[in-house]
């Protein structure tokens, strides 16, 4: 005797392994590059001036810098950021600013998961070359979302005001104000 189940069994079982054969499983999960636009001010102490001076502080100020319009992640489209590096040798053309040890580097996502955070490194390049350099900022995102990535930013000249002149004035560039465009870069 024919058992009238097994037919639709078989249909079910052919239908799921072709699902399965046509899903293409190297796109799941895969990680997009998130882009942001990003504006900030920084404040330097002492001022930076053309003599050469160590022990510089650069902090984000404002109180923290800005990620928004963020695109390819869809569980956050933006983020606050706070950070403070240090400098030495620096004037405003010559020179370079990684993290300060002991302080803070991290991004405060609007997520919209259980991973609102991330933390990570920078490297700037002189500010002198800010509007020049193809990615004057970048670093590596080292916990939370996105760990494990890296970062760069190209500036937008149009958007930062970025006077250089104040250098050679008795107060010195007190800061900066700068905005463009922030790419994350997912480890491969």
């Amino acid at each position: 005797m024919k058992r009238p189940w097994r037919l639709p069994a078989v249909a079910a079982a052919v239908a799921l392994f072709t699902a399965l054969a046509l899903y293409d499983v190297s796109s799941a999960g895969a990680p997009t590059v998130i882009t942001c636009d990003n504006t900030w001010t920084m404040n330097f102490s002492p001022a930076l001036t053309v003599t050469p001076q160590n022990g510089v502080t650069a902090k984000v100020g404002d109180p923290n810098g800005a990620l928004r319009k963020c695109t390819g992640d869809a569980a956050m489209t933006m983020g606050d950021f706070v950070a403070e590096g240090v400098g030495d040798n620096v004037t405003c053309t010559v020179g370079s600013y990684t993290n300060k040890p002991g302080t803070s580097q991290s991004v405060t996502w609007n997520a919209q998961d259980n991973q609102p955070t991330s933390a990570y490194t920078w490297n700037m390049s002189p500010i002198g070359d800010l509007l020049s350099a193809q990615t004057p900022l970048n670093g590596g995102i080292t916990e939370g979302r996105y760990k494990d990535a890296t970062w760069t930013m190209a500036i937008d000249a149009l958007r930062s005001k970025i006077d250089l002149t104040d250098c050679n004035s008795p107060t010195g560039l007190k800061s900066i104000s700068v905005a463009g465009t922030l790419v994350i870069t997912p480890a491969s």
